[in-house]
């Protein structure tokens, strides 16, 4: 027997197991990482897409709930949501995701104070009457859980432009009413003067 027959078994296995690596189907790419996703995200945010931007940052924030990038990544949307330059942006929407935030914030959070204010402006500014009372019943509850989310100490500022406007329309109606009266009470009085004058003449002799 040559040496080429008797290494002949040693020779099969090393073969399929080269064929093996060689044929390996390529892997698919793994998925980028929340600290990858967070980047990209907010470049989307950055070339003014802001829906695109929410969406995938919400994503994120969903997925990675009480880590870092999940916090950022729900802060990064709830200034998505208050952005003037955003043609969509719901005040509302933005408050929620903030109060959201601050349920989500560690103890000792140096961004608390400065989300809390931005959380209390978009209520003041933006929120309705309907949705504040929602959202401070929610705040209750969640003050009541962690003592988390502030409470804001006065009615929101589109509150108070319906009670302004109340306020006009009601003043409108009762200037309204007054030259009304004035209307009446200048024809009396020339109705009184026109009869005065023709009892003068009745009585001249």
């Amino acid at each position: 027997m040559t040496r080429l027959h008797r290494a002949a078994p040693l020779l099969v296995p090393l073969l399929l197991v080269a064929g093996c690596v060689f044929h390996r189907p390529a892997s698919k790419p793994s998925a980028p990482r929340p600290e990858e996703r967070l980047p990209q995200a907010l470049a989307v945010l950055d070339s003014g897409d802001y829906a695109g931007a929410t969406r995938q940052l919400l994503a994120l924030s969903q997925s990675n709930p009480n880590s870092a990038v999940g916090r950022a990544a729900l802060l990064s949307a709830a200034a998505a949501e208050l952005d003037p330059r955003n043609p969509d942006r719901q005040l509302d929407q933005g408050a929620t995701l903030l109060a959201s935030y601050l349920q989500r914030s560690p103890p000792g959070d140096w961004t608390e104070h400065a989300v809390e204010s931005f959380y209390l402006l978009a209520q003041e500014v933006g929120a309705s009457s309907e949705r504040i009372e929602q959202a401070q019943a929610a705040a209750a509850r969640a003050r009541a859980e962690a003592g988390r989310v502030p409470r804001l100490p006065g009615a929101p500022l589109s509150q108070r432009l319906e009670e302004v406007q109340r306020d006009r329309d009601r003043l409108a109606a009762r200037v309204k009413d007054l030259e009304s009266t004035s209307a009446d009470l200048r024809k009396q009085y020339a109705d009184t003067l026109q009869e005065l004058q023709r009892i003068r003449r009745t009585l001249r002799p």
